[in-house]
């Protein structure tokens, strides 16, 4: 997953620099992701594959859209705000998968918990309240709904143990393009520099990174695996500023810094209860 998150991390900037519509850019990151993955699956594991495909699970549909509508969310969101802000809302994803998993897994949450969704609440209305492009509240409301949805998306993953990642992937991808096609893109209007920016995310940072990722929650409970995704706050917004000088606004440095500073704690503390846990003599 931190091999994963680090490949993701040039997603933001690569997004930035593709200027076509948000709908075309998402139709080729769906439709060119979701080919390559199936090239993966069916030359490592074909018989496997095909056995799913005949018997689809229960949780193949519910996991493929919720990764399909964070995809568009997160490109409609890095198209109407910042970078740094959209990173940033999407920190919350973790919490939210904390809750989740607690209703629908039995994962329990604990007061710890619970303080932590209060306090990154709290600074996701600092970001909110920030007015750096004109239409930054509609971008905001995208990366909180990238955020529930990358939450689903876990939750289902850790439900399945990871046993069915790619193919969620593909789904996921296919439904992308066909949403796009259908709201407006336009496929073919690329400049060439950009069909290189497209190449480079669709076929290699998207599809390898979240391969990657997609382990995670088969040894990880799916709000400690989604945590790894605060490292794309990190690095995407520096990947941004370094090429083209975006530099995030106060707002966001407040709201990001009381995210940033909660998940933290609230990861170091989840991490110190176990290693006390694991000390603890078993009953006999």
């Amino acid at each position: 997953m931190l091999v994963g998150i680090s490949i993701l991390s040039v997603d933001s900037l690569l997004i930035r620099l593709v200027e076509a519509s948000g709908w075309t850019l998402l139709f080729w990151r769906g439709l060119i992701s979701a080919i390559v993955i199936s090239i993966f699956v069916l030359v490592t594991r074909p018989r496997a594959t095909l056995a799913v495909l005949k018997k689809p699970p229960k949780n193949l549909l519910i996991g493929s859209l919720a990764f399909s509508f964070s995809t568009i969310c997160f490109v409609l969101s890095i198209e109407h705000t910042q970078v740094a802000s959209t990173l940033i809302i999407i920190n919350v994803s973790p919490l939210i998968c904390a809750a989740l998993a607690f209703v629908f897994l039995k994962e329990k949450i604990d007061t710890r918990t619970l303080l932590a969704i209060i306090a990154a609440t709290l600074g996701i209305v600092f970001v909110f309240y920030g007015k750096t492009m004109p239409n930054a509240s509609f971008g905001n409301m995208m990366a909180l709904i990238t955020a529930f949805m990358l939450a689903t998306y876990f939750v289902v993953l850790r439900e399945s143990k990871s046993a069915n990642a790619p193919l969620f992937l593909i789904f996921g991808g296919f439904c992308t393009a066909t949403i796009a096609f259908i709201a407006g893109a336009e496929p073919f209007s690329l400049t060439q520099q950009e069909w290189v920016y497209i190449f480079i995310l669709c076929a290699g940072v998207v599809p390898v990174s979240f391969i990657l990722i997609s382990i995670g929650p088969k040894y990880l409970p799916a709000a400690h695996a989604n945590l790894f995704m605060l490292l794309e706050a990190i690095l995407g917004p520096i990947f941004v500023w370094m090429v083209l000088g975006e530099v995030p606004s106060e707002n966001v440095f407040i709201g990001g810094g009381i995210i940033m500073l909660t998940l933290v704690l609230f990861t170091l503390s989840a991490a110190n209860s176990r290693r006390v846990s694991s000390k603890k003599p078993s009953a006999l």
